[in-house]
């Protein structure tokens, strides 16, 4: 037997409990004080089974096993613990008095982790016990991780969308940040345009997320590292030029980020981090951290991944929009408005024509979803006031608009209104009108301006427009005036609109004419006015002489 060497400094042991089953007393006992020097709780036992019962009932961390042992070999008693589900990754260290490879790999086949041969070099022994139950404690650490991370996922989970995205996020992150390891949290979110923006964050609530936003700079950094993936950085403060901010400023470290995603769409990303005073992040905390925050950043995405994707949609859709009012993606035309008597042209109505040839009505729908419907409606009434010009100067002009805008953004649309000849403002029946006395105190306050309601005969919301606004014109619907020549019923319909304007003292034009024969039926009917392709397609106005 060789004597022991040297033991290892206390800094190099690990603390742990270590099973020595050896049925010799005086090596159980030399074996038990050489690992207790060494920093172990030694606990022995002098047969397998009895080794097995104190295995059940002490928290073991290794396992130092005799081979040849009466009763129950060491081979039975690996055999035993890999059987058990509490001990079937324990480590085991056999030794036998026997070198030979057989022995070995009995051992080895049974389940041993390792295998010593008598006489035992002690400095040999400690160092193998040392080295097992690190590898142990780290897998151990790794599983204990694990834990806890699938606790805090199925926690986050389990949230509940609150009513907004901002405090569905928020609350999100405070949960994390109570659970995990941690010392901020921030979710930004992607805009269209690779933009970023600070969503939520545990260093402060909505009022402060502006002053804790890193740079415009910064943030285009951070967006183009989370396109590339899950990523840790040392945070070292603002970059020469970079403003400071309540973030710079707060010391922090390490930050571990992970893209959030919806299918392969980026629409945010998930920081975490830890402050600079606790000194260089070892490297397995470093991992730790960038696994952790991978994992979150995937329940963010299954939480808030389509709300985010839908906002983003949305802001997409508004720098669309806007684009096309600043550009002037759109053009004025003007189709001619005519005495049926005469035929001579009365008035023009304005149309707008978009450049990439949406509808006009599907268009001005989408700026009214996006909350840009009166920015498109008076940008299309300023344009056709700067070409309306050009028209005869005794006709008058008949410009759209909701009612709503005419209410709402009385003094941009005065402003907008052409000068210098009659104006006629055109309301439909397809938008509700909340207060029609409120209505009527707008169109007043406009000076010389006329009212007409779109869509007559066409639903009853377009009646009673008539009933409350008084207007000077209503339009009469073009799915009553296709035909009207060959049905009595299309008849008696136009004519008795054009019997309640005697009565209501306004003048019945005509919408869609494109026969003569229609033009005809409806003069002959007592309607005033008309247009349509049979007297004017919709044209540029022409250029001032």
């Amino acid at each position: 037997m060789t004597q022991p060497s040297p033991q290892p400094s206390p800094d190099d042991s690990v603390a742990a409990v270590v099973a020595v089953i050896e049925d010799d007393p005086a090596l159980r006992d030399f074996y038990a004080r050489a690992l207790g020097r060494a920093g172990f709780e030694v606990r022995v036992a002098a047969d397998g089974r009895a080794g097995l019962e104190l295995i059940r009932n002490v928290a073991v961390g290794l396992v130092l096993c005799d081979v040849t042992m009466p009763a129950m070999s060491g081979y039975d008693v690996v055999r035993a613990l890999r059987a058990a589900p509490e001990s079937a990754t324990l480590p085991v260290i056999l030794m036998t008095g026997s070198g030979d490879a057989d022995s070995v790999v009995r051992g080895l086949t049974a389940g041993a982790d390792d295998f010593l041969t008598k006489p035992v070099r002690l400095d040999e022994l400690v160092a193998r016990v040392q080295a097992h139950i690190r590898t142990r404690s780290a897998w151990l650490d790794v599983q204990k991780e694990l834990q806890a991370r699938v606790s805090v996922v199925a926690t986050l989970a389990a949230f509940k969308p609150s009513s907004t995205l901002e405090e569905t996020a928020q609350a999100i992150i405070d949960e994390l940040a109570r659970r995990a390891d941690t010392a901020f949290v921030g979710v930004f979110q992607v805009s269209p345009g690779n933009r970023g923006r600070l969503l939520a964050s545990t260093l402060g609530k909505a009022a402060d997320l502006e002053a804790l936003s890193p740079s415009p700079r910064r943030m285009a950094y951070l967006v183009e590292r989370a396109m590339a993936g899950p990523w840790t950085e040392e945070i070292k403060g603002p970059e020469a030029g970079d403003p400071s901010s309540a973030f710079w400023e707060s010391g922090f470290g390490l930050m571990a980020a992970a893209p959030i995603t919806r299918g392969e769409q980026l629409v945010g990303f998930l920081t975490m981090g830890r402050y600079r005073d606790d000194g260089p992040t070892p490297a397995r905390t470093r991992d730790v951290m960038l696994a952790a925050v991978i994992d979150f950043a995937a329940v963010l995405g299954a939480a808030v991944g389509a709300s985010l994707a839908a906002r983003a949609a949305s802001q997409a859709e508004d720098r669309r929009l806007r684009r096309m009012v600043t550009d002037v993606e759109f053009a004025a035309v003007f189709q001619p408005i005519v005495e049926l008597e005469s035929r001579a042209i009365v008035g023009y109505e304005a149309l707008t024509r978009f450049d990439d040839g949406t509808p006009p009505d599907v268009r001005f729908a989408e700026a009214s979803r996006a909350g840009l419907g009166a920015d498109f409606e008076l940008a299309a009434i300023t344009l056709a006031a700067k070409h309306a010009s050009s028209l005869p100067a005794h006709a008058y002009v008949a410009l759209n608009i909701s009612p709503d805008i005419i209410v709402s953004a009385t003094d941009r649309l005065r402003a907008s209104l052409p000068t210098g000849r009659p104006v006629v403002l055109e309301v439909t029946e397809h938008v509700a009108i909340v207060d029609y006395r409120e209505l009527r105190d707008a169109v007043r306050s406009l000076g010389d301006v006329r009212l007409s309601v779109d869509d007559a005969g066409a639903g009853f919301a377009s009646m009673r427009h008539i009933l409350e606004l008084q207007p000077a014109f209503a339009k009469l619907d073009m799915s009553l005036v296709r035909g009207i020549d060959g049905d009595e019923l299309r008849q008696a319909l136009a004519a008795g609109l054009a019997y309640y304007g005697i009565r209501s003292r306004f003048q019945l034009i005509a919408e869609g004419v494109e026969e003569e024969a229609e033009a005809e039926t409806l003069r002959a009917l007592g309607v005033d006015f008309a247009q349509g392709y049979l007297f004017g397609r919709p044209e540029p106005a022409p250029a001032p002489a």
